[in-house]
């Protein structure tokens, strides 16, 4: 054994405890940064010498050489993280459902004094007023004027909806986008692991970093993280996994891989796709529905053959028509407009040329109450459309409260996560502590074993 082995052994400790103490510096540099994983300086004693000499017995024996640091360990719980990003992805759903519905919810404005039920209502009132007083051309005037109030806020409906889509079609295209960006940033990340772990380095803070990219990308989409020896990841998006150098893009509303079209099953953009194909066409399709029942009924009546205006005459006019065809009635409640040509004295009111018969206005008044076809069921004009309304309500109060379900099973998970890897002030003081007095004695016993030397090498004479 060297008369210097002593020496070693304290230049090890004293490097061992000052890479202790640099990773404990490290912690507290990055206590408050988001997504670190605290760190840890794993000590281990260094391999020992044997210990040959003649005058040793025949048992192996060995001395040891002092400490070192084998690793610095990333302390982080992996099945958290997949926990994590189970619930992240939906959290993100839900709350893309709920923004949605939200919207919608908005654009019926119910209820209110604008709303189509209110509309509705004045029209019927003022049709029932007609009925009483057929020759008035006020009350006419008053009916047409609340006609051309309940076209309005059909297509108003309908407008707002497709305003609503647009909106949520960009916010699809823009977290598409986002999709893409942060699968390559997973995708460069990997490759810089892969170069560094080659090399024989730790890249804890790239694992960091990649961390908080997946747990970004795991709110849009329904990711699965699979760690591959090398400390690179391999990720899979829905049922498709995402293979390196094949680029995965966002075109006409939806993620591709190598020209296949990936199905997701969860993620904002999940929310985003099914609101924009499922929700809004249904509820495009219950606007038309009813506006085309309601103008269908209202045209039948009023360009009935027996119809008459204010001077006994059939003229079979329509009551709502098409905006860009105003000779036929609409299609959908987007184009509906009272019909141009239609004046308070064409108004037919009268199933009769007697004066004071208000008997069609009287029919379309009943319109109110009457059962109609709409939508598949049979139904009265109010009826449906709070049934609509209602149910987009129940919708809305149902998304929400999956959404914060969803949100607080992500806040239990990562106060989890953050008990295991984030990093602990006090915890980190006290270590600091430990390391450096052990760094002192190791200083301490450096100095004592250089003055023994000292003597045993200068003392003597």
């Amino acid at each position: 054994m060297s008369t210097f082995h002593g020496l070693e052994i304290g230049k090890r400790s004293i490097l061992a405890q000052q890479s202790a103490l640099n990773t404990t510096a490290h912690n507290l540099a990055n206590a408050n940064t988001v997504g670190y994983t605290r760190q840890e300086a794993v000590l281990q004693a260094s391999r020992p010498m044997s210990l040959p000499g003649m005058n040793n017995s025949t048992a192996p024996q060995t001395i040891g050489t002092g400490v070192e640091v084998t690793e610095l360990r990333r302390i982080r719980d992996g099945f958290l993280d997949t926990q994590f990003r189970h619930e992240q992805q939906k959290a993100g759903y839900y709350e893309a459902t709920a923004n949605a519905l939200s919207q919608l919810e908005t654009v019926f404005n119910e209820p209110s004094d604008f709303g189509l039920s209110m509309t509705l209502n004045r029209f019927f009132q003022s049709m029932n007023e007609l009925a009483k007083q057929p020759d008035s051309l006020a009350v006419r005037a008053v009916v047409i004027a609340n006609g051309q109030g309940v076209a309005d806020t059909l297509s108003s409906l309908a407008t707002g909806v497709g305003q609503v889509e647009a909106d949520l079609q960009s916010q699809l295209n823009g977290k598409g986008k986002q999709v893409e960006t942060l699968v390559n940033e997973v995708t460069a990340l990997n490759e810089q692991i892969a170069r560094m772990t080659a090399s024989g380095y730790q890249p804890n803070d790239l694992y960091d970093q990649r961390d908080v990219v997946l747990d970004q990308l795991s709110r849009l989409v329904d990711v699965e993280v699979t760690s591959n020896q090398n400390g690179t990841v391999h990720l899979k998006i829905g049922d498709t996994p995402i293979a390196n150098g094949i680029p995965l893009t966002f075109e006409n509303g939806e993620l591709t891989i190598g020209g296949t079209v990936i199905e997701l099953q969860g993620g904002e953009l999940k929310g985003l796709q099914d609101a924009i194909k499922e929700t809004i066409p249904e509820l495009r399709a219950q606007i038309d529905a009813l506006a085309l029942a309601f103008a269908n009924e209202m045209n039948r009546i009023h360009a009935d053959d027996m119809a008459r205006n204010l001077n006994g005459e059939a003229e079979n006019l329509l009551f709502f028509v098409d905006r860009d065809n105003p000779t036929g009635p609409p299609n959908d409640a987007a184009s509906m407009i009272i019909n141009p040509e239609l004046t308070p004295a064409r108004l037919a009111a009268a199933q009769s040329a007697s004066i004071g018969d208000g008997s069609n206005a009287e029919a379309m008044a009943k319109l109110q109450h009457e059962r109609l076809e709409i939508g598949g069921s049979t139904t009265t004009i109010h009826d449906f459309y709070q049934m609509v309304v209602g149910q987009l309500g129940m919708d809305v109060q149902a998304a929400n409260r999956w959404r914060d379900n969803a949100d607080m099973a992500v806040q239990q998970v990562d106060y989890r996560r953050l008990s295991v890897s984030g990093v602990s002030i006090d915890e980190e003081m006290t270590n600091m502590i430990r390391f450096q007095q052990a760094y002192n004695a190791a200083a301490k016993y450096v100095s004592t074993v250089n003055d023994m030397l000292d003597r045993l090498i200068n003392g003597i004479r």
